[in-house]
């Protein structure tokens, strides 16, 4: 189910290409996200309307390789990727890469993959591939890139549970002095 109508994301996209109003200003007058606003406006331009009633889809691994090898050759933002081939939401193109990355130079694993369940043990590093050997330097690069975000996102995640606790645990002590 989408948030919003067909209509509502019509009338918003021309209320914007129409007006001398920018981004916010316009998102700000109907209420929506600047980047949904954003991602509404780029796909309006380049497939028309048909674009913005295009209900929740399946795409084919070799649609999504199509899609991921035209970002890496164009060098282009997830946002721009999405819009050019209709796509509803700029993420899904950052979520193909990754599991393009992830399973290794081949990609045909970008089929439709189930999430774990999260857990709270820490799981054991997996040994080097045999594959790496074969991945281009760039590959590699953009690999090792995505494994340094990942590990300071987690860092930065495992700071702040450590800081809440802290406050949990202080809370109460200042409350009996």
């Amino acid at each position: 189910m989408n948030k919003y109508t067909e209509q509502f994301r019509i009338a918003v996209c021309k209320a914007y290409l129409e007006g001398d109003n920018g981004f916010r200003k316009v998102a700000r007058q109907f209420d929506v996200d600047v980047s949904l606003l954003r991602r509404w406006v780029s796909s309006y331009r380049l497939h028309g309307v048909t674009s913005l009633s295009k209900p929740g889809q399946q795409y084919t691994p070799d649609f999504k390789r199509e899609v991921v090898g035209y970002k890496r050759a164009h060098h282009l933002s997830l946002r721009q990727v999405a819009a050019h081939f209709g796509l509803g939401h700029s993420s899904l193109v950052g979520i193909w890469e990754r599991q393009y990355y992830s399973n290794g130079s081949e990609p045909q694993t970008l089929a439709k993959q189930r999430k774990p369940a999260m857990s709270n043990k820490p799981k054991p590093a997996p040994p080097p591939a045999k594959e790496d050997a074969l991945k281009s330097r760039e590959q590699l690069m953009t690999e090792i890139e995505y494994l340094r975000m990942e590990n300071a996102y987690l860092k930065e995640l495992e700071a702040l549970q450590e800081q809440k606790r802290r406050r949990r645990q202080k809370i109460p002590g200042s409350l009996r002095s």
